[in-house]
C-alpha cells in the first residue's frame, strides 16, 4: 500500500474510484439513458371525488342552523314588504277611484293637493293661475315689508319713534296674513272653480275685498301699523336715511300694485261667477248642505229638539 507524502491526505487505496467496481459499471450500462423530465411525461392526478364539492361536515352544526334561519327571517321580511307594498297601491287606486288626492302642496311640508293644470277646467285655469301668483307676491311683499321695517329700525330717524313697533307688527303680519290668505281667499277660490260651487265664489269675494283694504292700508304707512308705506317714506327720506328710504319706497309701490291687482283678480273672478249664473241663495243652500254633512247641523236640530220636549238627557 502506498502512502501519500501530505500529512493531510488519505491512503491511496481510500481514493480508488468506486466506478472501477464491475458490478457497478454493468449496473449503469443497463441503464445507459437517464429519465425524461418533460411535460409530456407529466401525470395528472385527479382530485378525490367529493374533495371541495360539499361543504364541508364541519358547517352542519349550529353556525349553519343559525344561518338558515336568518335567511329564513330576511325572506319573511320580504314578503311583508312586498305585500305591504302591493296594499298600499290597492289603496291608491281605491282613493284615486273615489276621487281623493293625496296631498303633495307644499313639496316640504304636504297640507293639501295642488294641480292647477288638471284639478282646474280649462275656462278659468289662468285665472287661478294668476290669483296663485298674486298670493306668492303678497307672501314676498310681507318679507320684503318687514325687511324695510327693520331697516327703519336700525336707521332710527330722529323724527319716527315707532318704528320698533312696525317692525314687530310686519313680522306678526308674514305667518297671520300669509295664512289667512292662503286659507280664506286662495283655497276657496282654487276649490270654487274646481268643483263649480257658488259658496268658496262667494268666500274669495268677501276675504279677497278684505285683503284689497288691508293692501291698501299698508300701502299708507301709518307709523307703528307694521307697513312701510307712504307716511313712512317721506319721514324716513326727510331724515335724509336714504337705505331705509328705497327699502320704503320698494315697500310702498308693491302694495299700491298689489292693491290694484288685487281688484283686477276680485273683477275677473265677481265676472265669472256672474257669467256662471251663481246667487247668494245657491251659496247659502251650498253652506247648509255642507253642514248637515259634517253633522253640525244635526247637532243644533237635535239640541233643538231636546230644548222643546225638556229630554236634555243624551
Amino acid at each position: 500500500m502506498a502512502h501519500s507524502s501530505s500529512p493531510f491526505g488519505l491512503p491511496e487505496d481510500d481514493l480508488d474510484n468506486p466506478f472501477a467496481d464491475s458490478s457497478v459499471t454493468s449496473s449503469s450500462q443497463a441503464h445507459p439513458q437517464p429519465y425524461n423530465y418533460s411535460a409530456s411525461t407529466t401525470t395528472d392526478y385527479a382530485a378525490p371525488s367529493g374533495f371541495m364539492s360539499q361543504p364541508s361536515a364541519a358547517y352542519s352544526g349550529p353556525d349553519a342552523a343559525s344561518l338558515t334561519q336568518k335567511e329564513e327571517e330576511l325572506r319573511k321580511r320580504e314578503e311583508r314588504l312586498n305585500q305591504r307594498e302591493a296594499q298600499l297601491k290597492r289603496d291608491q287606486e281605491t282613493m284615486q277611484q273615489s276621487g281623493f288626492k293625496p296631498p303633495n302642496w307644499p313639496k316640504w311640508y304636504p297640507l293639501f293637493h295642488h294641480d292647477i293644470e288638471t284639478d282646474i277646467p280649462e275656462a278659468g285655469r289662468s285665472i287661478v293661475r294668476n290669483i296663485y301668483r298674486l298670493w306668492l307676491g303678497v307672501m314676498a311683499l310681507l318679507v320684503w315689508n318687514m325687511l324695510a321695517c327693520m331697516v327703519l329700525l336700525i336707521s332710527h330717524p330722529s323724527n319716527m319713534p315707532n318704528v320698533a313697533s312696525d317692525f314687530g307688527v310686519s313680522l306678526i303680519y308674514i305667518f297671520f296674513i300669509g295664512s289667512a290668505s292662503l286659507y280664506t281667499w286662495y283655497r276657496p277660490v282654487y276649490m270654487a272653480f274646481q268643483s263649480n260651487a257658488a259658496l268658496y265664489f262667494y268666500l274669495f269675494l268677501l276675504f279677497n275685498g278684505m285683503h284689497i283694504l288691508f293692501s291698501a292700508y299698508m300701502a299708507v304707512g301709518i307709523p307703528g301699523s307694521g307697513g312701510a308705506g307712504f307716511i313712512n317714506l317721506l319721514a324716513v327720506a326727510t331724515d335724509a336715511k336714504w337705505v331705509a328710504t328705497v327699502f320704503c319706497a320698494i315697500a310702498f309701490g308693491g302694495w299700491v300694485f298689489g292693491t290694484v291687482y288685487s281688484l283686477w283678480m276680485w273683477k275677473a273672478v265677481h265676472a265669472f261667477n256672474s257669467a256662471a249664473g251663481h246667487t247668494f241663495a245657491e251659496a247659502k243652500n251650498e253652506a247648509a248642505t255642507m253642514g248637515v254633512r259634517s253633522g253640525a247641523a244635526q247637532g243644533v236640530a237635535s239640541a233643538y229638539i231636546r230644548s222643546e220636549t225638556g229630554n236634555f238627557g243624551a
